[in-house]
This record gives C-alpha cells, sequence and structure tokens, in this order.
C-alpha cells in the first residue's frame, strides 16, 4: 500500500508527527488516540482485529497492540496490505472526546474501513485483518475532502465499533 494513502500520512502533512496513545485495549477491540506534538488528539481509531495469529501478520500485530499504529508498522514488516474504504458518517461526539480533541463543537466525522493483508500476489489471496473506525472533529473533515463518502447502509460490525466507543450514527441529522 502506497503509506501517503494512510489516515496518520494524511494527519502528519496537516499536524506534523503523529503518535499512538491507547485508550482501551483487549485481544479484540483497541481504542487508541492519535496524538500530535502537542498531546492533542486528532483522531480517536477504534480498531476490531479479526485474523492476527497467521504467520504473515503475527510479529507486526504483537508490536500493533503494543501501542504502534497500524498502517506504519505493516509498512515497516512490508507486508502487502490494502485499506479499504467503506465511507463516512457524521457523529455527535461525547463529552470526553470532545475534551481530548480539544475542541467545544459537537460534530465529528468518522471514517469507517477495513485493512485486507495480502498473502499471495500472484493468487490474490487475502485475509481481513481488521475493522476500524477514525473518528475525527468537524474542523478535519474540511481538509480532508477527498475521504468523504457517506455510507449508504450500515454493517453490523460498524454498529459494534460505534458502540464501543460511545458514539451515534448521523445521518442528513437523523439517526439511521
Amino acid at each position: 500500500m502506497d503509506y501517503k494513502k494512510l489516515h496518520t500520512y494524511s494527519l502528519e502533512q496537516l499536524y506534523g508527527p503523529i503518535k499512538g496513545q491507547i485508550i482501551k485495549q483487549d485481544k479484540k477491540i483497541r481504542m487508541i488516540h492519535l496524538l500530535d506534538e502537542n498531546g492533542i488528539s486528532r483522531t480517536l481509531g477504534v480498531v476490531r482485529f479479526s485474523n492476527f495469529n497467521t504467520k504473515e501478520i503475527k510479529d507486526a500485530h504483537r508490536k500493533i497492540v503494543s501501542g504502534h499504529l497500524i498502517g506504519k508498522t505493516l509498512h515497516e514488516f512490508h507486508i502487502d496490505f490494502k485499506k479499504e474504504f467503506i465511507g463516512s458518517f457524521e457523529t455527535k461526539l461525547p463529552p470526553w472526546l470532545k475534551k481530548d480533541f480539544d475542541i467545544s463543537l459537537d460534530g465529528g466525522i468518522v471514517f469507517y474501513s477495513k485493512i485486507w493483508i495480502n498473502t499471495n500476489s500472484v493468487l490474490k489471496d487475502t485475509f481481513l485483518y481488521s475493522e476500524l473506525i477514525e473518528v475525527a472533529p468537524l474542523e478535519l473533515s474540511k481538509k480532508m475532502t477527498d475521504k468523504m463518502q457517506p455510507l449508504s447502509e450500515i454493517e453490523d460490525s460498524l454498529l459494534y465499533l460505534c458502540e464501543a466507543s460511545g458514539l451515534t450514527i448521523i445521518k442528513k441529522n437523523q439517526k439511521l
């Protein structure tokens, strides 16, 4: 995957170096802030890991769950992957997240994606490594118009990730 297509790369172009800070993590779910150099959260990532015990991903996954960022780590381990962008939607940010984003506005944008690991480029064998949502303040969405693609339907996986982080899905000012 082209590193320049990753969300972290976009954030680094806007805010400088980005690092992760885990908020909550268990075997399947991780919530992580993507912090700028001033310690302000620029994105909240909520990840559900699917397949992580295969030989292709095991070492990289160990580093990822220790607090490293997914895209950067997969890139570092030279793992061939595709981040499939599914779509975006607006959300009302919970008070704790507004505080971490250091904003006063209630609105946020959620980007929903899946990460596929390619195990054989000739045969195009892939497996789902993770599903994730990246939650950002609305002001950031204005800088990332290329990622704005409203969802037409909501998958159960997405609902699960939203519930894990206390988010409400909003479409045209109405709950889906």
